[in-house]
């Protein structure tokens, strides 16, 4: 894990970061304030790299993911998008509702196995997660379907905001 993923993978897990915020309203009996899943991959050099999707209860997420660009690191910001927001805050309540299946725990391990993804939220005492095998995950049947489900609809919106933006950058170059 490199520095760069780390600064911003620490940043959505110190949840004394929304402590400046108003009008932070917690979600379900655990009163979670941020919501994720982060998993590894290889690479087309077989280098494995991180990804974490993390959304708050204020409705603003990120996803970012190591990569060999001289940075390190490439992400999206979804802040001031209502698609994003929407999708955020479906993924908080989906995670919230599922902690008590979850390992409460004072930090989120770190990703190890490429097809594994580990779900998470986080309230003001603990980090819940738990670490599925992705093909479990995306199965209808799976307790954690909707949690996970919900995360690629996040994806889906940050997805949506880079085509927008690849169409207005062409839209100006003609």
């Amino acid at each position: 894990m490199n520095n760069a993923y780390k600064n911003m993978r620490g940043f959505w897990l110190d949840i004394n970061n929304l402590e400046s915020k108003n009008d932070i309203k917690p979600k379900g009996k655990d009163e979670i304030l941020v919501a994720g899943l982060e998993y590894c991959m290889a690479d087309g050099e077989g280098k494995i790299k991180n990804i974490i999707l993390a959304a708050s209860v204020l409705g603003n997420a990120s996803l970012y993911f190591e990569n060999n660009s001289p940075a390190g690191i490439g992400g999206m910001i979804g802040e001031n998008n209502e698609q994003v927001k929407q999708a955020a805050l479906n993924f908080i309540k989906a995670g919230s509702e599922m902690t008590d299946k979850m390992t409460p725990s004072d930090i989120l391990p770190e990703p190890k196995e490429i097809n594994k993804i580990t779900l998470f939220t986080i309230n003001k005492k603990h980090t819940f997660f738990i670490t599925l095998d992705e093909q479990s995950a995306r199965d209808t049947k799976n307790d954690f379907y909707k949690f996970y489900a919900y995360s690629q609809q996040l994806i889906g919106a940050f997805r949506h905001i880079d085509e927008q933006a690849h169409k207005q950058e062409q839209a100006k170059a003609n």
